[in-house]
């Protein structure tokens, strides 16, 4: 299955979901009730072909298909688009949120290209390597929901809230960015043990790896803030906001620093 099928089954399902929510002058309600089930089938195509497309790599390999940038941000859109299943009943946009993401991501996968797919760097071979991986990704669907929800929050003055029908923002950005630090938190513990078999050091100073604290770091100041009186509303949702540009600097950004090229994480740009 072509890799380019990713991206162009997420772009039609942004397409129906961002079509569902036009204003009714705009088209009839049963029109918008068939494209947000266009958009939801659609979604579930993607998942369904990145699947397939991780799933066969990996038989074609022998190996998890973890290790280039191609191949990891296919599981980005696996853990996006199980995450957007979770919470779409509570959370009607997340379908829009996350079909769009996934486009953005898949096609700046298919501009990398994907090559050495069959070969394994011996510090990748290591039983630490595959739930390092799916825990962080986990955790970086979450933070990008909470990315959404958070900025949702302030768009709407804080007024969509529970007592009154509506999505209440501020608990799902809580609840989200709590799951997502704790999947960082994890991810940070087995990427210490598995540095510490691969390289023989806990913690290396590499870039990635620093970065990944800063993150970390960033949610874990945004949960304190939250138990602190007098912090505003526009406060919490910039450090949300910082927190999840890290994250994607983190996973994307990183690679590109001229201090990156020849380091312990240089494999993720092949």
């Amino acid at each position: 299955m072509s890799y380019l099928l990713i991206p162009i089954l997420y772009g039609l399902a942004a397409f129906c979901w961002a079509a569902a929510m036009l204003p009714e002058r705009f088209g009839y309600l049963a029109a918008r009730s068939h494209l947000r089930w266009a958009g939801f089938f659609l979604n579930l195509l993607g998942l369904a072909a990145a699947g397939y497309y991780v799933a066969t790599l990996w038989i074609e390999t022998g190996h998890p298909p973890f290790r280039t940038l191609q191949q990891s941000l296919v599981v980005f859109t696996i853990t996006t688009t199980l995450a957007w299943a979770l919470t779409m009943r509570e959370l009607p946009v997340a379908g829009l949120a996350a079909a769009a993401f996934n486009l953005l991501m898949a096609g700046y996968g298919a501009t990398r290209g994907d090559s050495n797919v069959h070969e394994m760097p011996p510090a990748l071979q290591s039983a630490w390597f595959i739930p390092h991986v799916v825990i962080y990704f986990a955790g970086y669907a979450a933070l990008f929901f909470s990315f959404v929800t958070s900025v949702l929050y302030f768009a709407t003055d804080g007024k969509n809230v529970a007592a009154e029908g509506k999505v209440d923002f501020a608990r799902w950005t809580h609840m989200l960015i709590l799951f997502g630090f704790s999947m960082l938190s994890v991810g940070l513990i087995l990427g210490a043990f598995w540095a510490k078999v691969a390289w023989g050091d806990w913690w290396t100073w590499d870039p990635k790896e620093n970065w990944a604290l800063i993150s970390w770091l960033l949610y874990g100041a945004w949960l304190h803030m939250r138990r602190v009186e007098g912090v505003s509303r526009r406060a919490m949702v910039i450090l949300a906001v910082v927190g999840f540009f890290a994250v994607l600097f983190t996973y994307l950004g990183v690679n590109y620093l001229p201090a990156a090229q020849n380091t312990l994480h240089s494999y993720t740009m092949n």
